[in-house]
């Protein structure tokens, strides 16, 4: 068994009682002058407590931040400000978009439908040993020859 040499002064002790911060208990210090706990226990426990009520105030703080969100209230103001953005973008949308990259509309496919005959002409494909030409019929989805 080793024994350990301590230099310890007793010269830099200090020789008055102090107050714990934690438990009250008057101590009297080990290790330095200014000794706020009287122990390693009490220090603990006087974080975790601090740590604990800071933690509640941050909890209960962004609570109270959620709180106030939710309680907005619908306003003419915001409605017209909805709805002047929701114009704008509109027409944004429409003046920077080119003619062939917009959505097709109902009219559109009723101009492409009266446009379109039930019998298409197949432009790659020869005509058959009777000399008939050969066409998609779009009702059937079959191909004939007439």
């Amino acid at each position: 068994m080793i024994k350990r040499k301590t230099n310890v002064q007793l010269t830099h002790m200090e020789t008055r009682l102090y107050n714990c911060e934690y438990c009250k208990k008057d101590f009297l210090p080990a290790r330095r002058k200014v000794q706020k706990f009287c122990s390693t226990s009490c220090r603990v426990k006087s974080h975790h407590q601090k740590t604990k009520i800071s933690n509640k105030l941050a909890t209960s703080n962004s609570e109270n931040q959620t709180k106030k969100r939710s309680i907005d209230k619908m306003s003419s103001a915001g409605v017209g400000n909805a709805a002047a953005g929701i114009v704008a973008v509109d027409l944004l949308k429409h003046a920077f978009t080119k003619e062939e990259n917009k959505p097709a509309t109902k009219k559109d496919i009723q101009n492409l439908a009266t446009k379109l005959q039930r019998f298409q002409r197949v432009n790659n494909m020869n005509k058959d040993p009777f000399g008939k030409l050969p066409y998609f019929d779009n009702v059937l989805g079959v191909l004939v020859y007439r």
